[in-house]
């Protein structure tokens, strides 16, 4: 109790009330099966039903021959729908007139999408992580005020535990899907992705001074000057250990660039399907409101990378600046789960757009429709339900839970035990026995005093401020490039349509 304080009970007492109020209120099924709607393909008797009724709408010039066909046709059909209703396979004429139904999200249907479970276990744990992280804040925060002394700065910040298992949970996911992905041929391009990503990242790194506000070389470049005897010149050489952590650093954010090229490709995908939906349809007070607010979801982060650039924030004090990131990155995240429903909502209406889609190539080339492929094309859309939702909200939790390390790490509280200027009492004894002296070990308070500086929060600060820019910014890119390629593509489909 002296190291976590009260905020061990206050994180089991939560956990075990979450836990308990999800059998009855999940936050992942309220997002997901309530107030989303998708679309329900026909039956096998409703095809046939809708193709009687396109053959009894004919002329009546036509012969009885046709007539005799398209009786014995139904007839064959209805006999081996009698025997055989999932595998029976039919074409479905062009003109025919089908309706598709559109029905609520429920739970008992949800289940049987993959990754779902997934997506529910991870968004109410992850959720229940950021509701003991603001609760311990609060407690930090009034507990000076009652105590009125400062021996809350020796606990640690027991959150931070429950955000680290939920930062592992949601890449472990995310990594996931990358192995199905490398599994087809869009798989190269996370390989591709993450090499490219591999070397900007060295590259920003090492530029960092002149252009971006990363403090990486001043804060673990330790510089040696080395005198020229020749012109008694004073040259300046970067520590060996900088290399290694940039190589680090190069490494981990060519795996964050990897997990983020899909999720961040598929939300530029759902932006431009609300700027496509915009164009085509008729728009009401409500649409209009929620395109507004997609536009401001999706340009909005654009203007939070530039909170990196020297040339904007030069005259910004250091914690005032971090404030404002922090903000900044919250403000964007929330914004975006609030706008879950619509986005979910574009995507399962691309279940029509299918089906269009369908019926054009049918009338613009030879090949049919059949019953199979049309029921085929509207539930696969909500059969990988699991991954775009998953693609789309894992993101923001990871950026969330990173905002909240630099939160912690910036405002000088002592995360980790190494606050103290001597060694713990009992690493000196354990040094002491281990090494069978009694005497004071000066290599042992020479390696806390180096501990104490490499782990200090200032170093941990710059760290994990810049894992947020190239988390934040990686993503940025890939949505923004995202969007302009699906419109380069319409519009060379278009062009296409339009000249043949």
């Amino acid at each position: 109790m002296a190291i976590f304080g009260l905020q061990i009970v206050i994180s089991l007492v939560v956990f075990c009330f979450l836990t308990k109020l999800t059998k009855y209120y999940s936050f992942g099924r309220w997002l997901l099966c309530k107030g989303l709607f998708r679309y329900w393909p026909p039956t096998n008797e409703e095809f046939k039903q809708a193709i009687k009724q396109r053959y009894a709408k004919e002329s009546t010039n036509k012969s009885k021959k046709q007539a005799n066909i398209s009786k014995s046709y139904h007839k064959a059909s209805s006999e081996n729908n009698n025997d055989s209703n999932t595998t029976e396979e039919f074409p479905i004429p062009a003109d025919t007139s089908i309706e598709l139904k559109l029905i609520p999200i429920v739970h008992k249907d949800a289940i049987y999408v993959k990754y779902i479970d997934e997506f529910f276990s991870l968004v109410d744990f992850i959720s229940g992580s950021i509701v003991i992280f603001l609760l311990t804040e609060i407690y930090l925060y009034i507990i000076p005020i009652i105590r009125q002394n400062n021996e809350h700065l020796n606990e640690i910040n027991l959150s931070l535990f429950w955000c680290s298992i939920s930062l592992l949970l949601a890449s472990i996911v995310l990594t996931r899907f990358v192995r199905e992905y490398l599994k087809v041929d869009e798989g190269i391009l996370c390989i591709l992705f993450g090499a490219f990503s591999f070397l900007l990242a060295l590259c920003l790194q090492f530029i960092d001074e002149r252009f971006f506000h990363f403090n990486l070389k001043e804060t673990y470049g330790n510089r040696t000057i080395v005198y020229n005897d020749d012109n008694d010149e004073e040259m300046n050489y970067l520590d060996r250990r900088f290399i290694y952590i940039v190589m680090c650093l190069a490494v981990l954010n060519a795996y964050q660039s990897i997990i983020l090229f899909f999720p961040a490709f598929r939300f530029g995908q759902l932006q431009y399907l609300f700027v496509l939906k915009n164009r085509q349809s008729k728009r009401d007070f409500k649409q209009i409101l929620v395109f507004l607010l997609t536009i401001v979801n999706f340009t909005l982060p654009i203007f939070t990378c530039l909170l990196w650039l020297k040339p904007i924030i030069q005259r910004f004090d250091e914690t005032h600046l971090i404030q404002l990131k922090i903000v900044s990155v919250i403000f964007c995240s929330i914004l975006r789960i609030c706008l879950f429903k619509p986005y979910m909502q574009i995507y399962l209406d691309t279940a029509f757009d299918r089906v269009k889609t369908l019926y054009e190539q049918q009338q613009s080339t030879s090949t049919r429709i059949t019953n199979l492929s049309y029921q085929r094309n509207v539930t696969s859309i909500f059969l990988y339900l699991g991954v775009v939702t998953s693609q789309y909200i894992l993101p923001i939790f990871i950026e969330l839970i990173i905002c909240f390390y630099l939160k912690v790490f910036s405002s000088n509280n002592n995360v980790l035990p190494l606050h103290a200027p001597t060694p713990p009492r009992w690493l000196q004894y354990f040094d002491n026995y281990m090494t069978n002296s009694t005497d004071a070990n000066s290599s042992l308070a020479a390696s806390w005093n180096e501990m104490r500086t490499l782990f200090s929060s200032q170093h941990f600060t710059v760290l994990i401020s810049y894992i947020l820019f190239w988390h934040h910014t990686m993503f940025c890119l890939v949505s923004c490039g995202s969007l302009i390629y699906n419109t380069y593509i319409q519009r060379e489909q278009y062009i296409h349509a339009k000249n043949d």
